[in-house]
């Protein structure tokens, strides 16, 4: 990849983003409205963290460290939002957090792994055209 740095950068960028919508208040913006929403956001988020970073690291034993650091990062958070007055801890969102992770995991193997990487070439020809 040519811009590996970029992405690390955007990818740290988007754990930031993770941890401050999980544990500041933040207002309710309900973009969607079923029982469950809640729980899709957990699993698109975790989701796409561990999606971002099996693009940057090829090796299995890179991307099995990614996946447990994501499942421990939801399970900290957690934790932590159970400290606070304005949120709770809930084992449910820790499972979706941990099943958007997983699902993410395994498509490591898949042509999903390569989308991060076709960008970076098109963002490269692009920019040496």
């Amino acid at each position: 990849m040519h811009y590996r740095n970029l992405w690390l950068i955007l990818g740290v960028l988007y754990i930031s983003f993770i941890l401050a919508g999980s544990l500041l208040r933040v207002p309710d913006i309900s973009i969607m409205s079923f029982e469950y929403r809640d729980k899709v956001i957990h699993f698109a988020m975790y989701f796409i963290l561990v999606g971002w970073f099996v693009q940057l690291y090829q090796k299995t034993s890179s991307r099995i460290i990614i996946l447990a650091g994501a499942i421990l990062l939801g399970m900290l958070i957690e934790y932590l939002q159970g400290m606070t007055a304005y949120r709770s801890f809930d084992y449910f969102d820790e499972i979706a957090n941990s099943i958007g992770a997983m699902c993410a995991f395994l498509l490591a193997r898949t042509s999903f792994a390569s989308i991060l990487s076709a960008i970076d070439s098109r963002l490269y020809r692009l920019h040496n055209a």
